[in-house]
């Protein structure tokens, strides 16, 4: 969208508006929020908190920080605003945040996200060429908001700065992917699961996840249950084995799977 910039925030006003972005973004409660102090005082200590504007309207930001290893950031948090998603926004807070990352000696972004909402899978593997080789069951604990109503499973997304298919995916539009023949680790009809194959032996594996996880959520949280036991144990079971998710497909929500 013309007119989209991202930059560093500014003072304690920017870091409140981006306190309310995430209560927008996410519906969570004062419990889940990163309050401003925090934000603050995190920026001061070389993490990143930047703001996408149109105008003089703050539509979406990042947030990342530190870690044990100087060459790694933790990205705790991306969010745009409902109306400007499929903007370009979020590819414009992650291109500045990899460049920012590059220019301090940072080589590698990780982040964490729920695997079965698609469109963030579909962002973070496709378009941003990041991977994932770790699953990690009930994350957070209990959450509030668009999460409530299943255990907070996530995935840890590696993003490697250097990596030619990083540059590659972020700057132009992904390859086709071949799937002609490879092998699906599970059983899927309509929204439910009902079968896991974890006896698969091919280079490459298909894993399906609902077309819309967020309503399932929010109206069964019984099959949201089911749902959530059912791809943690087909992660599980292949990423233990060596696989990991390199590439997503919509129509139906699919991962890629292949030996890391």
């Amino acid at each position: 969208m013309e007119g989209l910039h991202v930059r560093e925030l500014r003072g304690w006003t920017e870091m409140e508006k981006v306190v309310d972005l995430q209560r927008q973004v996410w519906g969570r409660s004062e419990s889940d929020l990163v309050p401003r102090g925090l934000l603050i005082a995190v920026q001061d200590e070389g993490g990143l908190v930047a703001g996408a504007f149109l105008g003089e309207e703050m539509v979406g930001f990042v947030f990342g920080f530190p870690t044990h290893d100087p060459g790694l950031q933790h990205s705790h948090m991306l969010g745009v605003l409902e109306a400007y998603r499929g903007t370009g926004a979020a590819l414009l807070l992650k291109r500045f945040q990899r460049d920012w990352c590059l220019a301090r000696g940072i080589r590698k972004v990780v982040w964490t996200f729920d695997p079965l909402r698609g469109p963030n899978a579909n962002f973070n593997l496709r378009k941003l060429g990041a991977f994932s080789r770790t699953y990690l069951p009930d994350h957070y604990g209990p959450m509030s908001g668009i999460n409530a109503g299943a255990p907070s499973d996530r995935l840890l997304a590696e993003w490697d700065l250097l990596s030619p298919r990083v540059y590659t995916r972020i700057y132009a539009p992904p390859p086709e992917v071949e799937v002609a023949g490879l092998p699906q680790a599970n059983r899927v009809e309509g929204e439910v699961p009902l079968e896991a194959r974890l006896d698969l032996e091919a280079e490459r594996v298909l894993v399906q996840i609902p077309e819309d996880w967020g309503r399932i959520l929010r109206e069964d949280p019984a099959l949201a249950q089911r749902w959530r036991e059912h791809s943690r144990l087909v992660f599980g079971h292949y990423f233990a084995r060596g696989y990991a998710a390199l590439d997503f497909l919509r129509g139906p929500n699919r991962y890629v799977l292949a030996k890391d």
